[in-house]
């Protein structure tokens, strides 16, 4: 717990030094990673969901009138 609240403090010194576009690239990768170590590892869900916008993306993938080798 003592070394959570030292990573905490210097987290905050390191923010608070930070420009703020720079600050604001921190926290959202800061938000990446809880996200990231949230997440259950095999998530029927997540596959679940993929195979649906696969599937309603398929038509804008497939569309042969817009081939980027074809612009």
């Amino acid at each position: 717990m003592a070394a959570t609240k030292l990573y905490e403090k210097d987290l905050i010194n390191i923010f608070e030094r930070l420009p703020e576009d720079k600050a604001n690239e921190l926290l959202e990768f800061a938000h990446f990673l809880a996200f990231q170590y949230s997440k259950k590892p095999s998530s029927k869900v997540d596959k679940a969901a993929l195979l649906l916008q696969q599937k309603a993306l398929s038509k804008i993938w497939d569309n042969p009138e817009e081939d980027i080798y074809e612009l």
